[in-house]
């Protein structure tokens, strides 16, 4: 992930240098920026990791077969999550090859199909069956990702994705009992989160915003009743 690193923290240095006092950004170097990151994805393994030890703790100790059975599943499952959840990183914060790589949306598909699947929020994928830039496919992921955070509770959540006139639009949508937009996340998206409040939760929000900005668009968020929205345009592929 070193690249992907080194692109995050040129351009928050750059949100930095251009109007510190719009986004009140302290200076933040690069071990800052990738500690965050790795923070994050550890956040997510943290549980199927643990259901995989202690699945591996009762065969250890347990003769019974029903149990051994029991713990034989217990570590499968976990292991199909930890798997998931790795695939989604990789493609939501990852480098993914050199700068302009493209990558198909129905690929990209099928690995949030995986990682949503053992969330409460269900999955509702309407994208074409077309190629877009790494760095757009980042941003779709990590707006679904901050959507189901939304709905905790479960619920809908939808991804679309248009193309007019070779724009890239996308929008999610999530829709569930008590839905919720943090404060910490619209000011990750407003890139307006002080360097030292910047955890594993929030850089996800904020990453997102930057890597928005370098491709040209900014993402728009609303909240009314149990829906939560984000909606972001691209007017170009970057070259």
């Amino acid at each position: 992930m070193q690249r992907a690193h080194s692109e995050y923290l040129s351009l928050a240095a750059a949100t930095n240098n251009a109007a510190p006092q719009e986004t009140h950004q302290p200076p933040m170097n690069e071990l800052d920026l990738g500690a965050l990151l790795v923070s994050r994805v550890c956040h997510d393994l943290i549980s199927p990791v643990a259901a995989i030890s202690n699945g591996l703790e009762i065969l250890a100790d347990e003769e019974d077969a029903e149990m051994r059975a029991h713990a034989m599943r217990l570590i499968e499952h976990s292991v199909g999550q930890a798997k998931a959840r790795l695939l989604f990183a990789r493609q939501a914060f990852g480098a993914m090859g050199s700068a302009g790589a493209e990558i198909d949306l129905r690929e990209v598909g099928e690995v949030a199909a995986e990682f949503f699947r053992a969330g409460k929020a269900k999955l509702e994928w309407h994208v074409p069956a077309i190629a877009v830039d790494k760095e757009i496919i980042r941003v779709l992921l990590n707006l679904a990702a901050l959507g189901a955070d939304c709905i905790p509770r479960g619920g809908l959540l939808t991804v679309k994705v248009e193309t007019p006139r070779g724009a890239v639009v996308i929008s999610v949508v999530a829709k569930g009992l008590k839905a919720n937009l943090a404060t910490d996340i619209k000011e990750g998206l407003a890139l307006k989160t002080p360097s030292e409040d910047l955890t594993g939760r929030t850089i996800a929000p904020f990453v997102t915003a930057l890597l928005a900005k370098k491709l040209g668009g900014a993402v728009a968020y609303a909240h009314e009743g149990d829906t939560v929205r984000f909606d972001v345009r691209f007017d170009r592929k970057p070259g």
